[in-house]
């Protein structure tokens, strides 16, 4: 088996053991390997310990007047400005961002209908283009090309 305490959710393993959750087939796979591995023994007495001051806790009853008295020292507890403020908005913004929210959404719901136009039904004319026209387009884009590299290698030269 694997040390628990190496694998990605490892801890789990060893939780699910402690808490007594874990299959018999598993739990004694585990208990072998808690054996020869000291780190993963001690993980596993600590939860052991955890779960038995767990188990031998009680609470502490509570009185028939709890509510009552718990209610009250929330009503006289002083409400510091800031709840003031956030409490006045909530109270009335919520109202409001709601009536907004639907008047939003009829507003959606009700516009009139886009109705898609469909394009004219012209059809294309292609131009076809001499050889003649096709080498000066290529000789005027290499003009360009070089103008190009002499304005940048002009910006290059710092200037007086």
């Amino acid at each position: 088996m694997n040390c628990p305490m190496e694998a990605r959710q490892g801890s789990d393993l060893l939780l699910e053991y402690t808490a007594g959750r874990l299959a018999p087939q598993a739990a004694s796979e585990l208990e072998a390997h808690l054996e020869g591995c000291a780190r993963c023994r001690e993980f596993a007495h600590s939860q052991k310990m955890v779960w038995q001051a767990l188990e031998a806790w009680e609470a502490e009853p509570v009185s028939m007047d709890f509510d009552r008295r718990l209610f009250a020292r929330i009503e006289q507890a002083p409400v510091s400005w800031w709840a003031r403020v956030t409490g006045q908005v909530m109270h009335h913004g919520v109202p409001v961002a709601a009536a907004a929210g639907v008047i939003i959404l009829a507003g959606l719901m009700l516009r009139p209908a886009v109705t898609p136009v469909e394009p004219p039904q012209e059809s294309a004319q292609v131009e076809t283009l001499g050889p003649e026209q096709v080498q000066s387009a290529l000789d005027d884009m290499q003009m360009l090309r070089d103008f190009n590299h002499l304005v940048r290698a002009d910006s290059a030269e710092p200037r007086m």
